[in-house]
């Protein structure tokens, strides 16, 4: 089922010493490695998913009499995080080689699809992801999972060591930070006409539903008035306006059409 390659010379996990995938998932779960049976398309053969992954070896032994030749499941996230490196692909082989210089020494799996799952120490920042990095490089952290691939006599590099997570791999899949609030700048002016042009404003932003519309209407018709004074541009009066019913709750698109309406003269 597992489609398992059983190469008795093949470099042995040191979590295993058999490349049989029954045994290899008992020694993992002895060990405290939960881990649960995935069929050859690795999606796995338990109702819950991964969320069924047990260290339990009777359970672990239940499952791989029912399923003998079936892929190891191990969750990610609580043990390890993982970039999945498909390099079936050239843009992935180009984002490898590139980083290689950059990237520590750390546990890597040879993957079926001839691909590496480079293992690092946990860390929080890293879920699972797809194509952040770049083209056909993901990543596995906590609500993730990975084959065992060591199980299938694939080989395993640098196999005592689990770095952890370099920086510049944090900073890529950290979102990006939106962009800074536009903050409306109201114009020097009078004291008084400064006073009168912030209540209009006022007024507007602070609107309760049902008089949205109209105090928007009412503050355009108050707008041009300071437009017709030169106290203010016509283009940024039409903003300011949609900005502050905006904040009241009023649709852009609406306020917009309200405002234009009233510096057209607009009843």
């Amino acid at each position: 089922m597992g489609n398992c390659a059983r190469r008795r010379n093949a470099p042995l996990d040191v979590m295993s010493s058999d490349i049989i995938p029954w045994t290899t998932a008992l020694k993992l779960a002895r060990q405290g490695v939960r881990v649960f049976p995935c069929a050859a398309d690795k999606k796995p053969l338990t109702s819950n998913g991964y969320k069924d992954a047990s260290a339990d070896p009777n359970i672990v032994d239940a499952w791989w009499t029912k399923h003998p030749e079936a892929l190891i499941g191990v969750p990610t996230g609580d043990r390890f995080v993982v970039i999945d490196v498909d390099l079936q692909h050239l843009d992935a082989q180009q984002w490898y080689h590139a980083s290689c210089s950059r990237l520590p020494l750390t546990r890597t799996h040879v993957t079926r699809s001839g691909g590496r799952h480079l293992l690092f120490k946990p860390n929080s920042e890293v879920g699972c992801s797809a194509g952040k990095l770049g083209p056909h490089i993901d990543t596995r952290g906590l609500g993730g999972y990975i084959i065992w691939w060591p199980a299938c006599g694939l080989d395993v590099l640098h196999r005592g060591v689990l770095a952890p997570v370099p920086d510049w791999i944090i900073e890529a899949l950290r979102p990006p930070q939106p962009p800074p609030q536009k903050v409306v700048q109201f114009p020097p002016s009078h004291v008084t006409t400064h006073r009168q042009f912030e209540g209009v404003v006022r007024a507007i932003a602070t609107a309760h539903e049902g008089e949205r519309n109209s105090l928007c209407f009412w503050g355009a018709c108050r707008m041009r008035e300071f437009v017709a004074q030169n106290t203010i541009g016509r283009d940024a009066a039409i903003e300011i306006v949609v900005e502050a019913a905006s904040r009241a709750g009023l649709p852009r698109n609406e306020a917009r059409r309200t405002v234009l309406s009233a510096f057209r003269g607009g009843a």
